[in-house]
């Protein structure tokens, strides 16, 4: 798995901290996450498993990919500088705003923003991947 290499003081241009783990892609109409570490206030946010998420399976809109610590996952590591992650996909809301995780009935938090989905024309999604590396 690819690391943040610790450094926290880098940061995109919308304030989320680097990763220079594997860019999500689009393979065969789903979204594939592979594992990922980021680094943020001191802690790694890792999940060690590749993720795929069915593209026909979100409604036609415009996403951001944003990694969450997952508050829902029991962590058994004693490692407590690392945290699991998830993937959460914001959209915007009625008044522009994006979603924001911490708003939803699930226990995570905003790490990072790593991408764009735009799934406007399902038949031509569009990735675009935040590479600040």
């Amino acid at each position: 798995m690819a690391s943040t290499g610790g450094s926290e003081a880098a940061a995109t241009p919308d304030g989320s901290p680097v990763t220079c783990s594997p860019a999500p892609r689009l393979v065969a109409g789903a979204l594939v996450i592979p594992p990922f570490q980021v680094s943020f206030l001191g802690q790694d946010f890792v999940h060690w498993e590749e993720m795929r998420i069915e593209l026909a399976e979100l409604a036609p809109d415009r996403y951001r990919i944003v990694v969450v610590q997952n508050f829902w996952t029991e962590d058994p590591n004693p490692d407590l500088s690392q945290c699991l992650a998830g993937i959460f996909l914001s959209r915007r809301r009625r008044d522009g705003a994006w979603e924001a995780a911490e708003n939803w009935p699930v226990e995570c938090r905003t790490v990072a923003h790593v991408g764009m989905l735009d799934l406007r024309r399902p038949a031509h999604p569009r990735l675009v991947v935040t590479r600040p590396c």
